[in-house]
């Protein structure tokens, strides 16, 4: 019994614990889950869209659920088009702030930027809507220390950003492009940082764009990283240390399809660091197998090894006896 109590501590640098689990929503319609949070309660909130019933027409979906994924409640919002929900927050006051897109009549098949506040049980408090000619889209949204709201996504001709009051109104709207803010984030001096993509000629290139504003929403500054082919942010956050950290894809244009794409900045942008983080292959080959100090051993029963592969990724492994 010690011996195999020793076995199993062995294996802790290299063994995830917790409870796992997986759930489906649905009830067998057409659904999708675009964004989730933990909530201050252990549970968690998911934000997506559910098919209505015909086939044009959805709803933004709102699931709350316990620590173990078990469903609470879920709420619909939306008239009888195509409405979708992208991203939701937990708001000060306990309840949930939810942007999407709105279609703005049945007739009319263009979209506009949704807002929706919620409760705590999901019912509706208010909602509005953003939008002028063409297409408009909410893919991110943040409250703001002062109460208020801040959204990105996209527009017809560009990017966009809007900022609103505690019950939605806009106080300004500022659009910047080419291309769609995938996420906003507000920083410590009170000013926002966005990231995104440019649009390229085509759907194989285009650039990750980094934009930082004032209080105002007025640029002080852009960058754009990438080189040739296609890249996109997607995510970003500001560091300890007053940089920024931005996630994405960076794709070749050979067959070798795309990767995570990581970028580290300074205060201002610029570049201090960038990973290509490898995914596996599917068809990948074992190179060798190194100890944890990096020596190419054979694997041996009961000793950590590390197997590196010839796409560049590795894995930690243990074979208990």
């Amino acid at each position: 019994m010690i011996k195999k109590l020793l076995l199993i501590l062995l294996c802790l640098p290299f063994t995830i614990f917790g409870q796992g689990w997986e759930k489906t929503y649905g009830g067998g319609n057409e659904c999708w889950g675009f964004s989730v949070q933990q909530t201050t309660d252990g549970g968690y909130i998911v934000c997506g869209v559910k098919s209505s019933g015909s086939p044009n027409w959805s709803d933004v979906y709102l699931i709350k659920t316990d620590g173990n994924g078990d469903s609470l409640w879920t709420k619909t919002y939306g008239g009888i088009d195509w409405d979708q929900g992208y991203c939701v927050q937990q708001t000060s006051d306990g309840g949930y702030i939810i942007t999407g897109r709105k279609t703005t009549s049945h007739l009319n098949p263009d979209y506009d930027i949704y807002l929706i506040k919620t409760d705590g049980n999901g019912i509706e408090q208010w909602n509005q809507t953003f939008g002028g000619i063409g297409n408009d889209l909410g893919l991110s949204v943040q409250q703001t220390t002062d109460g208020g709201y801040i959204i990105t996504g996209s527009t017809y001709s560009g990017g966009n950003l809007i900022k609103t009051d505690s019950q939605g109104d806009s106080l300004w709207t500022k659009t910047y492009g080419p291309g769609p803010g995938y996420l906003v984030q507000q920083t410590t001096d009170g000013g926002y940082i966005i990231t995104g993509y440019t649009n390229g000629d085509s759907l194989q290139n285009g650039d990750v764009f980094l934009i930082k504003t004032d209080g105002n929403g007025d640029s002080l500054w852009t960058q754009t990283y990438g080189d040739t082919d296609l890249e996109q942010g997607f995510s970003v956050q500001q560091t300890t240390d007053g940089g920024y950290i931005i996630t994405g894809r960076k794709c070749s244009s050979g067959n070798s399809g795309c990767n995570i794409y990581l970028i580290k900045t300074n205060s201002q942008g610029n570049i201090t660091s960038t990973f290509n983080i490898p995914t596996p292959s599917s068809n990948r080959k074992l190179k060798k197998v190194v100890d944890i100090l990096g020596r190419e051993i054979k694997p041996q029963p009961n000793t950590p090894f590390i197997e590196i592969y010839d796409d560049g990724t590795v894995e930690k492994r243990i074979v208990i006896e």
